[in-house]
Protein backbone atom coordinates (compact mmCIF):
# COMPACT_ATOMS: atom_id res chain seq x y z
CA UNK A 1 0.00 0.00 0.00
CA UNK A 2 2.67 2.05 0.87
CA UNK A 3 4.32 1.37 -2.25
CA UNK A 4 1.21 1.79 -4.07
CA UNK A 5 0.68 4.96 -2.32
CA UNK A 6 4.14 5.86 -3.06
CA UNK A 7 3.80 4.85 -6.53
CA UNK A 8 0.45 6.32 -6.58
CA UNK A 9 1.97 9.24 -4.93
CA UNK A 10 4.63 9.29 -7.44
CA UNK A 11 2.30 8.84 -10.22
CA UNK A 12 -0.04 11.37 -8.79
CA UNK A 13 2.75 13.71 -8.46
CA UNK A 14 3.79 13.03 -11.96
CA UNK A 15 0.31 13.33 -13.06
CA UNK A 16 -0.07 16.49 -11.12
CA UNK A 17 2.94 17.84 -12.69
CA UNK A 18 1.74 16.84 -16.03
CA UNK A 19 -1.63 18.31 -15.37
CA UNK A 20 -0.06 21.31 -14.06
CA UNK A 21 2.14 21.54 -17.08
CA UNK A 22 -0.78 20.90 -19.29
CA UNK A 23 -2.67 23.37 -17.38
CA UNK A 24 0.16 25.78 -17.69
CA UNK A 25 0.46 24.97 -21.34
CA UNK A 26 -3.24 25.42 -21.68
CA UNK A 27 -3.24 28.47 -19.48
CA UNK A 28 -0.59 30.13 -21.56
CA UNK A 29 -2.72 30.42 -24.69
CA UNK A 30 -5.71 31.15 -22.57
CA UNK A 31 -3.92 33.95 -20.89
CA UNK A 32 -2.70 35.23 -24.20
CA UNK A 33 -6.14 34.93 -25.58
CA UNK A 34 -7.56 36.72 -22.64
CA UNK A 35 -4.95 39.41 -23.08
CA UNK A 36 -5.67 39.69 -26.77
CA UNK A 37 -9.34 39.87 -26.10
CA UNK A 38 -8.83 42.51 -23.51
CA UNK A 39 -6.62 44.47 -25.84
CA UNK A 40 -9.11 44.03 -28.57
CA UNK A 41 -11.84 45.26 -26.31
CA UNK A 42 -9.68 48.12 -25.24
CA UNK A 43 -8.80 48.80 -28.81
CA UNK A 44 -12.43 48.56 -29.66
CA UNK A 45 -13.20 50.86 -26.77
CA UNK A 46 -10.45 53.14 -27.87
CA UNK A 47 -11.79 53.03 -31.40
CA UNK A 48 -15.20 53.83 -30.08
CA UNK A 49 -13.76 56.59 -27.96
CA UNK A 50 -11.66 57.72 -30.91
CA UNK A 51 -14.75 57.60 -33.08
CA UNK A 52 -16.64 59.44 -30.46
CA UNK A 53 -13.74 61.87 -30.18
CA UNK A 54 -13.65 62.15 -33.96
CA UNK A 55 -17.35 62.66 -34.06
CA UNK A 56 -17.05 65.15 -31.22
CA UNK A 57 -14.20 66.79 -33.08
CA UNK A 58 -16.28 66.87 -36.23
CA UNK A 59 -19.13 68.31 -34.25
CA UNK A 60 -16.79 70.84 -32.67
CA UNK A 61 -15.27 71.62 -36.06
CA UNK A 62 -18.70 71.74 -37.59
CA UNK A 63 -19.83 73.90 -34.69
CA UNK A 64 -16.82 76.09 -35.18
CA UNK A 65 -17.45 76.32 -38.89
CA UNK A 66 -21.04 77.02 -38.16
CA UNK A 67 -20.06 79.62 -35.59
CA UNK A 68 -17.47 81.00 -37.98
CA UNK A 69 -20.06 81.08 -40.73
CA UNK A 70 -22.42 82.75 -38.32
CA UNK A 71 -19.68 85.19 -37.34
CA UNK A 72 -18.93 85.81 -41.01
CA UNK A 73 -22.61 86.27 -41.72
CA UNK A 74 -22.90 88.52 -38.69
CA UNK A 75 -19.77 90.40 -39.81
CA UNK A 76 -21.14 90.70 -43.30
CA UNK A 77 -24.42 91.89 -41.89
CA UNK A 78 -22.52 94.24 -39.58
CA UNK A 79 -20.37 95.49 -42.46
CA UNK A 80 -23.45 95.86 -44.62
CA UNK A 81 -25.22 97.66 -41.79
CA UNK A 82 -22.05 99.70 -41.17
CA UNK A 83 -21.77 100.60 -44.85
CA UNK A 84 -25.44 101.42 -44.92
CA UNK A 85 -25.11 103.57 -41.81
CA UNK A 86 -21.96 105.13 -43.24
CA UNK A 87 -23.80 105.88 -46.47
CA UNK A 88 -26.69 107.29 -44.48
CA UNK A 89 -24.25 109.34 -42.40
CA UNK A 90 -22.55 110.68 -45.51
CA UNK A 91 -25.96 111.40 -46.98
CA UNK A 92 -27.00 113.11 -43.75
CA UNK A 93 -23.71 115.03 -43.65
CA UNK A 94 -24.14 116.05 -47.28
CA UNK A 95 -27.70 117.05 -46.54
CA UNK A 96 -26.51 118.83 -43.41
CA UNK A 97 -23.87 120.71 -45.44
CA UNK A 98 -26.48 121.57 -48.04
CA UNK A 99 -28.88 122.71 -45.35
CA UNK A 100 -26.06 124.67 -43.67
CA UNK A 101 -25.20 126.38 -46.96
CA UNK A 102 -28.88 126.99 -47.57
CA UNK A 103 -29.26 128.37 -44.06
CA UNK A 104 -26.19 130.57 -44.57
CA UNK A 105 -27.62 131.72 -47.89
CA UNK A 106 -30.97 132.38 -46.23
CA UNK A 107 -29.24 134.21 -43.37
CA UNK A 108 -27.31 136.27 -45.91
CA UNK A 109 -30.49 136.95 -47.85
CA UNK A 110 -32.21 137.84 -44.59
CA UNK A 111 -29.36 140.20 -43.68
CA UNK A 112 -29.47 141.77 -47.15
CA UNK A 113 -33.24 142.00 -46.91
CA UNK A 114 -32.91 143.57 -43.46
CA UNK A 115 -30.27 145.98 -44.77
CA UNK A 116 -32.45 146.81 -47.77
CA UNK A 117 -35.42 147.24 -45.47
CA UNK A 118 -33.37 149.48 -43.20
CA UNK A 119 -32.10 151.40 -46.20
CA UNK A 120 -35.61 151.70 -47.54
CA UNK A 121 -36.76 152.84 -44.11
CA UNK A 122 -33.98 155.42 -43.96
CA UNK A 123 -34.82 156.59 -47.48
CA UNK A 124 -38.48 156.71 -46.60
CA UNK A 125 -37.80 158.67 -43.43
CA UNK A 126 -35.38 160.91 -45.30
CA UNK A 127 -38.31 161.98 -47.46
CA UNK A 128 -39.46 164.02 -44.49
CA UNK A 129 -36.20 165.96 -44.49
CA UNK A 130 -36.26 166.34 -48.27
CA UNK A 131 -39.85 167.52 -48.18
CA UNK A 132 -39.03 169.94 -45.39
CA UNK A 133 -36.10 171.37 -47.37
CA UNK A 134 -38.30 171.61 -50.41
CA UNK A 135 -40.99 173.39 -48.43
CA UNK A 136 -38.37 175.81 -47.09
CA UNK A 137 -37.23 176.53 -50.64
CA UNK A 138 -40.80 176.98 -51.79
CA UNK A 139 -41.58 179.35 -48.94
CA UNK A 140 -38.99 181.77 -50.30
CA UNK A 141 -40.74 181.64 -53.68
CA UNK A 142 -44.18 182.59 -52.38
CA UNK A 143 -43.76 186.28 -53.09
CA UNK A 144 -41.97 185.61 -56.35
CA UNK A 145 -44.77 183.48 -57.79
CA UNK A 146 -47.19 186.38 -57.26
CA UNK A 147 -47.37 188.83 -54.34
CA UNK A 148 -50.94 188.05 -53.30
CA UNK A 149 -51.79 187.37 -49.64
CA UNK A 150 -48.12 186.76 -49.00
CA UNK A 151 -48.32 186.92 -45.16
CA UNK A 152 -51.17 184.39 -45.04
CA UNK A 153 -49.42 182.06 -47.48
CA UNK A 154 -46.13 182.31 -45.58
CA UNK A 155 -47.98 181.61 -42.34
CA UNK A 156 -49.50 178.51 -43.90
CA UNK A 157 -46.06 177.45 -45.09
CA UNK A 158 -44.68 177.93 -41.59
CA UNK A 159 -47.44 175.74 -40.20
CA UNK A 160 -46.52 173.01 -42.69
CA UNK A 161 -42.86 173.39 -41.73
CA UNK A 162 -43.68 173.13 -38.04
CA UNK A 163 -45.85 170.12 -38.71
CA UNK A 164 -43.03 168.54 -40.75
CA UNK A 165 -40.74 168.75 -37.71
CA UNK A 166 -43.17 166.65 -35.69
CA UNK A 167 -43.89 164.20 -38.53
CA UNK A 168 -40.36 163.08 -39.34
CA UNK A 169 -41.53 159.46 -39.46
CA UNK A 170 -44.63 160.18 -41.54
CA UNK A 171 -43.56 161.73 -44.85
CA UNK A 172 -46.92 160.84 -46.39
CA UNK A 173 -48.68 163.18 -43.95
CA UNK A 174 -46.24 165.98 -44.82
CA UNK A 175 -46.94 165.36 -48.49
CA UNK A 176 -50.67 165.52 -47.77
CA UNK A 177 -50.20 168.90 -46.02
CA UNK A 178 -48.19 170.12 -49.00
CA UNK A 179 -50.91 168.98 -51.38
CA UNK A 180 -53.39 170.92 -49.26
CA UNK A 181 -51.29 174.04 -49.68
CA UNK A 182 -51.26 173.62 -53.44
CA UNK A 183 -55.03 173.24 -53.33
CA UNK A 184 -55.26 176.56 -51.47
CA UNK A 185 -52.89 178.12 -54.05
CA UNK A 186 -55.18 176.89 -56.81
CA UNK A 187 -58.20 178.37 -55.03
CA UNK A 188 -56.31 181.66 -54.67
CA UNK A 189 -55.97 181.96 -58.44
CA UNK A 190 -59.77 182.26 -58.70
CA UNK A 191 -60.24 184.96 -56.04
CA UNK A 192 -61.07 188.53 -57.06
CA UNK A 193 -60.96 191.27 -54.41
CA UNK A 194 -61.31 195.06 -54.22
CA UNK A 195 -60.52 196.67 -50.89
CA UNK A 196 -59.70 200.04 -49.40
CA UNK A 197 -56.34 199.80 -47.67
CA UNK A 198 -52.85 201.18 -47.39
CA UNK A 199 -50.07 200.16 -49.76
CA UNK A 200 -46.63 201.18 -50.96
CA UNK A 201 -46.64 203.07 -54.23
CA UNK A 202 -44.19 202.55 -57.09
CA UNK A 203 -41.97 205.39 -55.81
CA UNK A 204 -41.71 203.63 -52.38
CA UNK A 205 -43.94 206.18 -50.67
CA UNK A 206 -46.97 205.05 -48.63
CA UNK A 207 -50.36 205.35 -50.29
CA UNK A 208 -54.02 204.88 -49.36
CA UNK A 209 -56.85 203.90 -51.66
CA UNK A 210 -58.38 201.05 -53.65
CA UNK A 211 -56.39 197.88 -54.22
CA UNK A 212 -57.67 195.42 -56.83
CA UNK A 213 -56.51 191.83 -57.16
CA UNK A 214 -57.60 189.52 -59.96
CA UNK A 215 -56.62 186.08 -58.69
CA UNK A 216 -52.90 185.63 -59.27
CA UNK A 217 -52.98 187.26 -62.69
CA UNK A 218 -52.88 191.00 -61.96
CA UNK A 219 -53.09 193.68 -59.28
CA UNK A 220 -53.71 197.41 -59.56
CA UNK A 221 -54.17 200.35 -57.21
CA UNK A 222 -55.59 203.88 -57.27
CA UNK A 223 -54.35 206.41 -54.75
CA UNK A 224 -57.15 208.52 -53.24
CA UNK A 225 -54.97 211.56 -52.54
CA UNK A 226 -53.08 211.90 -55.82
CA UNK A 227 -55.32 209.87 -58.15
CA UNK A 228 -52.21 208.02 -59.35
CA UNK A 229 -52.73 204.46 -60.55
CA UNK A 230 -50.24 201.61 -60.55
CA UNK A 231 -50.05 198.15 -62.04
CA UNK A 232 -48.15 195.17 -60.65
CA UNK A 233 -46.12 193.75 -63.51
CA UNK A 234 -43.15 191.48 -64.08
CA UNK A 235 -39.88 193.23 -63.35
CA UNK A 236 -37.83 193.76 -66.50
CA UNK A 237 -34.57 193.29 -64.57
CA UNK A 238 -33.07 189.88 -63.88
CA UNK A 239 -31.97 188.58 -60.51
CA UNK A 240 -34.33 190.80 -58.52
CA UNK A 241 -35.32 189.80 -55.01
CA UNK A 242 -38.95 190.31 -55.99
CA UNK A 243 -39.63 189.71 -59.71
CA UNK A 244 -42.84 191.78 -59.51
CA UNK A 245 -42.95 195.50 -58.93
CA UNK A 246 -45.48 198.31 -58.95
CA UNK A 247 -45.14 200.66 -61.90
CA UNK A 248 -46.92 203.98 -62.51
CA UNK A 249 -45.03 204.91 -65.67
CA UNK A 250 -47.63 203.28 -67.89
CA UNK A 251 -48.55 204.44 -71.40
CA UNK A 252 -51.06 207.29 -71.33
CA UNK A 253 -53.95 205.31 -72.80
CA UNK A 254 -53.40 202.36 -70.42
CA UNK A 255 -53.07 204.75 -67.47
CA UNK A 256 -56.32 206.53 -68.29
CA UNK A 257 -58.22 203.28 -68.90
CA UNK A 258 -56.98 201.78 -65.61
CA UNK A 259 -57.87 204.91 -63.60
CA UNK A 260 -61.35 205.04 -65.09
CA UNK A 261 -61.97 201.33 -64.48
CA UNK A 262 -60.86 201.48 -60.83
CA UNK A 263 -62.95 204.57 -60.17
CA UNK A 264 -65.97 202.87 -61.72
CA UNK A 265 -65.44 199.75 -59.61
CA UNK A 266 -65.09 201.84 -56.44
CA UNK A 267 -68.43 203.47 -57.11
CA UNK A 268 -70.04 200.11 -57.83
CA UNK A 269 -71.26 201.09 -61.23
CA UNK A 270 -72.44 198.31 -63.50
CA UNK A 271 -70.84 197.55 -66.79
CA UNK A 272 -67.62 196.22 -68.19
CA UNK A 273 -64.26 197.63 -67.14
CA UNK A 274 -60.91 197.48 -68.92
CA UNK A 275 -57.93 196.29 -66.89
CA UNK A 276 -54.56 195.65 -68.61
CA UNK A 277 -53.65 192.08 -67.71
CA UNK A 278 -50.72 189.95 -68.72
CA UNK A 279 -52.10 186.39 -68.40
CA UNK A 280 -48.65 184.83 -68.74
CA UNK A 281 -46.40 187.56 -67.34
CA UNK A 282 -42.81 187.63 -68.48
CA UNK A 283 -40.10 190.23 -68.71
CA UNK A 284 -40.57 190.93 -72.42
CA UNK A 285 -44.34 191.40 -72.19
CA UNK A 286 -44.00 193.35 -68.96
CA UNK A 287 -41.88 195.95 -70.69
CA UNK A 288 -44.77 196.66 -73.05
CA UNK A 289 -46.70 198.24 -70.16
CA UNK A 290 -43.83 200.51 -69.17
CA UNK A 291 -42.91 203.81 -70.77
CA UNK A 292 -39.36 203.65 -72.04
CA UNK A 293 -37.00 205.23 -69.56
CA UNK A 294 -33.31 204.89 -70.33
CA UNK A 295 -31.01 205.32 -67.35
CA UNK A 296 -27.36 206.21 -67.72
CA UNK A 297 -24.69 204.51 -65.69
CA UNK A 298 -24.20 207.51 -63.41
CA UNK A 299 -27.95 207.90 -62.91
CA UNK A 300 -28.29 204.22 -61.99
CA UNK A 301 -25.30 204.51 -59.66
CA UNK A 302 -26.76 207.58 -57.99
CA UNK A 303 -30.11 205.81 -57.57
CA UNK A 304 -28.40 202.78 -55.98
CA UNK A 305 -26.37 204.98 -53.63
CA UNK A 306 -29.44 206.95 -52.62
CA UNK A 307 -31.37 203.73 -52.01
CA UNK A 308 -28.56 202.22 -49.93
CA UNK A 309 -28.46 205.15 -47.51
CA UNK A 310 -25.92 207.62 -46.21
CA UNK A 311 -23.28 204.96 -45.54
CA UNK A 312 -22.97 204.29 -49.27
CA UNK A 313 -20.88 207.44 -49.70
CA UNK A 314 -17.93 206.33 -47.54
CA UNK A 315 -18.25 202.91 -49.17
CA UNK A 316 -17.72 204.56 -52.57
CA UNK A 317 -14.66 206.43 -51.29
CA UNK A 318 -12.98 203.20 -50.12
CA UNK A 319 -12.53 201.62 -53.60
CA UNK A 320 -11.03 204.87 -54.92
CA UNK A 321 -8.44 204.88 -52.12
CA UNK A 322 -7.84 201.13 -52.57
CA UNK A 323 -7.21 201.49 -56.31
CA UNK A 324 -4.77 204.36 -55.80
CA UNK A 325 -2.83 202.51 -53.08
CA UNK A 326 -2.87 199.19 -54.92
CA UNK A 327 -1.46 200.45 -58.23
CA UNK A 328 1.03 202.71 -56.48
CA UNK A 329 2.25 199.80 -54.38
CA UNK A 330 2.27 197.47 -57.37
CA UNK A 331 4.44 199.92 -59.31
CA UNK A 332 6.81 200.28 -56.33
CA UNK A 333 7.17 196.52 -55.93
CA UNK A 334 7.96 195.98 -59.62
CA UNK A 335 10.50 198.85 -59.51
CA UNK A 336 12.12 197.22 -56.47
CA UNK A 337 12.56 193.99 -58.45
CA UNK A 338 14.41 195.83 -61.26
CA UNK A 339 17.09 193.65 -62.83
CA UNK A 340 15.64 190.38 -61.58
CA UNK A 341 17.46 187.40 -60.13
CA UNK A 342 19.74 187.13 -63.15
CA UNK A 343 21.30 190.50 -62.36
CA UNK A 344 21.42 189.61 -58.64
CA UNK A 345 23.38 186.43 -59.37
CA UNK A 346 25.78 188.28 -61.68
CA UNK A 347 26.50 190.88 -59.01
CA UNK A 348 27.09 188.22 -56.35
CA UNK A 349 29.43 186.18 -58.59
CA UNK A 350 31.54 189.26 -59.36
CA UNK A 351 32.17 189.94 -55.65
CA UNK A 352 35.03 187.45 -55.38
CA UNK A 353 36.83 188.50 -58.58
CA UNK A 354 35.67 192.04 -59.52
CA UNK A 355 34.09 193.82 -56.52
CA UNK A 356 34.14 197.11 -58.47
CA UNK A 357 31.83 195.56 -61.05
CA UNK A 358 29.44 194.54 -58.27
CA UNK A 359 29.40 198.15 -57.05
CA UNK A 360 28.79 199.31 -60.60
CA UNK A 361 25.87 196.90 -61.05
CA UNK A 362 24.39 198.00 -57.72
CA UNK A 363 24.63 201.63 -58.78
CA UNK A 364 22.97 200.92 -62.13
CA UNK A 365 19.68 200.02 -60.42
CA UNK A 366 19.28 202.37 -57.43
CA UNK A 367 15.63 201.33 -56.96
CA UNK A 368 16.54 197.67 -56.27
CA UNK A 369 17.01 196.99 -52.52
CA UNK A 370 18.66 193.63 -53.27
CA UNK A 371 21.39 195.29 -55.38
CA UNK A 372 21.83 197.96 -52.70
CA UNK A 373 22.51 195.23 -50.15
CA UNK A 374 25.03 193.55 -52.48
CA UNK A 375 26.64 196.98 -53.03
CA UNK A 376 26.83 197.54 -49.25
CA UNK A 377 28.68 194.22 -48.87
CA UNK A 378 31.04 195.09 -51.75
CA UNK A 379 31.79 198.52 -50.24
CA UNK A 380 33.01 196.78 -47.05
CA UNK A 381 35.18 194.22 -48.82
CA UNK A 382 38.36 195.59 -47.23
CA UNK A 383 36.81 195.64 -43.76
CA UNK A 384 35.69 193.06 -41.23
CA UNK A 385 32.58 190.94 -41.78
CA UNK A 386 31.05 192.42 -38.64
CA UNK A 387 31.11 195.93 -40.13
CA UNK A 388 29.66 194.61 -43.39
CA UNK A 389 26.84 192.88 -41.50
CA UNK A 390 26.01 196.14 -39.69
CA UNK A 391 25.68 197.97 -43.04
CA UNK A 392 23.49 195.12 -44.39
CA UNK A 393 21.21 195.31 -41.33
CA UNK A 394 20.96 199.06 -41.75
CA UNK A 395 19.85 198.65 -45.37
CA UNK A 396 17.31 195.95 -44.34
CA UNK A 397 15.88 198.11 -41.55
CA UNK A 398 15.45 200.94 -44.04
CA UNK A 399 14.06 198.95 -46.97
CA UNK A 400 11.65 196.48 -45.31
CA UNK A 401 9.31 199.12 -43.78
CA UNK A 402 9.33 200.97 -47.09
CA UNK A 403 8.31 197.82 -48.92
CA UNK A 404 5.54 197.02 -46.42
CA UNK A 405 4.14 200.55 -46.46
CA UNK A 406 0.36 200.83 -47.19
CA UNK A 407 -0.20 197.06 -46.85
CA UNK A 408 -1.74 197.58 -43.42
CA UNK A 409 -3.95 200.34 -44.84
CA UNK A 410 -5.26 197.99 -47.53
CA UNK A 411 -5.96 195.33 -44.89
CA UNK A 412 -7.87 197.83 -42.73
CA UNK A 413 -9.95 199.01 -45.70
CA UNK A 414 -10.79 195.40 -46.62
CA UNK A 415 -12.08 194.84 -43.08
CA UNK A 416 -13.87 198.19 -42.84
CA UNK A 417 -15.89 197.86 -46.06
CA UNK A 418 -18.22 195.00 -44.93
CA UNK A 419 -18.59 196.61 -41.50
CA UNK A 420 -19.74 199.87 -43.11
CA UNK A 421 -22.10 197.83 -45.31
CA UNK A 422 -23.53 196.09 -42.25
CA UNK A 423 -23.97 199.43 -40.53
CA UNK A 424 -25.87 200.70 -43.59
CA UNK A 425 -28.09 197.60 -43.49
CA UNK A 426 -28.87 198.10 -39.81
CA UNK A 427 -29.69 201.75 -40.47
CA UNK A 428 -31.96 200.75 -43.37
CA UNK A 429 -33.76 198.15 -41.24
CA UNK A 430 -34.36 200.72 -38.51
CA UNK A 431 -35.91 203.07 -41.07
CA UNK A 432 -38.01 200.20 -42.46
CA UNK A 433 -39.41 199.33 -39.03
CA UNK A 434 -40.29 202.98 -38.50
CA UNK A 435 -42.33 202.84 -41.73
CA UNK A 436 -44.00 199.61 -40.54
CA UNK A 437 -44.86 201.30 -37.24
CA UNK A 438 -46.61 204.09 -39.09
CA UNK A 439 -48.35 202.16 -41.90
CA UNK A 440 -48.53 198.56 -40.65
CA UNK A 441 -47.69 195.45 -42.61
CA UNK A 442 -50.69 195.19 -44.91
CA UNK A 443 -48.42 195.46 -47.92
CA UNK A 444 -45.73 192.70 -48.01
CA UNK A 445 -43.51 194.96 -50.14
CA UNK A 446 -42.90 197.06 -47.04
CA UNK A 447 -41.02 194.04 -45.68
CA UNK A 448 -39.50 192.42 -48.75
CA UNK A 449 -38.66 195.64 -50.55
CA UNK A 450 -37.31 197.36 -47.42
CA UNK A 451 -35.05 194.47 -46.52
CA UNK A 452 -33.82 194.26 -50.11
CA UNK A 453 -32.95 197.95 -50.11
CA UNK A 454 -31.25 197.70 -46.74
CA UNK A 455 -29.05 194.85 -47.97
CA UNK A 456 -27.65 196.99 -50.80
CA UNK A 457 -25.11 198.47 -48.37
CA UNK A 458 -23.93 195.03 -47.21
CA UNK A 459 -23.68 193.81 -50.80
CA UNK A 460 -21.63 196.89 -51.75
CA UNK A 461 -19.33 196.42 -48.74
CA UNK A 462 -18.66 192.80 -49.68
CA UNK A 463 -18.07 193.68 -53.34
CA UNK A 464 -15.43 196.16 -52.19
CA UNK A 465 -13.87 194.00 -49.45
CA UNK A 466 -13.30 190.81 -51.46
CA UNK A 467 -11.15 192.35 -54.29
CA UNK A 468 -9.34 194.51 -51.72
CA UNK A 469 -8.47 191.45 -49.66
CA UNK A 470 -7.26 189.57 -52.75
CA UNK A 471 -5.15 192.55 -53.86
CA UNK A 472 -3.64 192.90 -50.39
CA UNK A 473 -2.74 189.21 -50.34
CA UNK A 474 -1.12 189.50 -53.81
CA UNK A 475 1.03 192.49 -52.78
CA UNK A 476 1.95 190.94 -49.42
CA UNK A 477 3.23 187.80 -51.16
CA UNK A 478 5.31 189.91 -53.57
CA UNK A 479 6.82 191.91 -50.70
CA UNK A 480 7.59 188.74 -48.70
CA UNK A 481 9.34 187.24 -51.73
CA UNK A 482 11.39 190.43 -52.19
CA UNK A 483 12.42 190.50 -48.50
CA UNK A 484 13.42 186.84 -48.73
CA UNK A 485 15.62 187.65 -51.77
CA UNK A 486 17.25 190.49 -49.84
CA UNK A 487 18.13 188.23 -46.90
CA UNK A 488 19.30 185.39 -49.18
CA UNK A 489 21.63 187.50 -51.35
CA UNK A 490 22.92 189.40 -48.31
CA UNK A 491 24.00 186.16 -46.62
CA UNK A 492 25.37 184.76 -49.88
CA UNK A 493 27.45 187.91 -50.51
CA UNK A 494 28.86 187.82 -46.98
CA UNK A 495 29.78 184.13 -47.31
CA UNK A 496 31.60 184.78 -50.62
CA UNK A 497 33.81 187.56 -49.22
CA UNK A 498 34.26 186.00 -45.78
CA UNK A 499 33.90 182.24 -46.24
CA UNK A 500 35.35 181.45 -42.83
CA UNK A 501 32.98 183.76 -41.01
Amino acid sequence: MHMINRSHGKSFSTLGFAFLAALLVAAGPLKAQVSVNENAEKLEALKEELEKARQLRDKVIAKRWEDKRGDMDAREKFNAAYDDLKTQLETRNSESDRLHEEIQSLVKDAEEAEANAENAKVQYLSLASLLRDRISEMSSQVGKSFPAKVPERIQLFNQILKSADSKREAPAEILTDLAGFYASELALTREISLEKRGFTRADKTPGEGALLRLGMAASAYRDDKTGAVGLLIKDGGSGALNPYEWRENLPADANAALAKSLEKMEKGEAGAVSIPIDILPNQTQGKAYIQKEEKSFWKSLFHTVRTGGVFMWPLLIIPIVVLVLFFAKLFAVFRSRAGGRGLYGQAVESLSTKPEEALKLAGSQPSSPVLRIIGAVAANRNKDRELAEKDVKEVLLHEVPRLERHLTTLSVLAAAAPLLGLLGTVSGLIAMFQVITQHGVNDPKLLAGGIGEALIATETGLLIAIPTLLGHNFLANRVDRLVADMEFYALKSLNILWPKG
